[in-house]
């Protein structure tokens, strides 16, 4: 069963900064509380590949994703090509959409998954069904995070500029 979900906030910086913040993949592990290692694999101009070790529910997973940059439309599309153990299918886009000089209208958005279950369990441990609602919980629950980190980080980067 393959599910959509888009999130958005509000941030009170400029596009250019919030998209600073984006890029930023190896970052990731310093906005990001659950996030704790991030390797760039490979990067150009256009993409990036990254691994990204994170505490999940306390255990620390790990997987790939590619991140397709298109800097003059301040989106990142990216897909998992490796996931975590209960994910089939992970991908979707960040968008910085400038709403005005100083505003950004920031969207993430996931296309996602369960992992298909293999003698009847997802990840030699839940049913597909529990796979599924754990899966769409943690989009939920990763997506506010993820997008408020921004939003503390590009707002805080627009403080120490007003300061200095």
């Amino acid at each position: 069963m393959s599910h959509h979900a888009e999130h958005t906030v509000t941030v009170d910086a400029p596009v250019d900064l919030v998209w600073d913040v984006l890029v930023d993949v190896e970052g990731y592990s310093r906005i990001f509380p659950p996030t704790r290692e991030v390797n760039l694999l490979e990067e150009s101009e256009a993409h990036q590949v990254a691994r990204l070790h994170v505490d999940v529910g306390g255990e620390i997973q790990s997987w790939v994703s590619r991140r397709d940059i298109d800097r003059r439309r301040h989106v990142i599309a990216y897909r998992q090509l490796e996931t975590a153990p209960i994910v089939g299918r992970m991908g979707g886009e960040w968008r910085a959409l400038p709403l005005d000089a100083d505003h950004t209208q920031l969207v993430l958005t996931h296309d996602f998954a369960a992992r298909e279950p293999v003698d009847g369990k997802v990840a030699g441990r839940f049913t597909f069904e529990e796979a599924d609602a754990m899966l769409r919980a943690a989009v939920e629950r990763n997506s506010v995070a993820d997008l408020n980190a921004v939003k503390t980080e590009a707002e805080h980067r627009v403080e120490r500029t007003a300061v200095a």
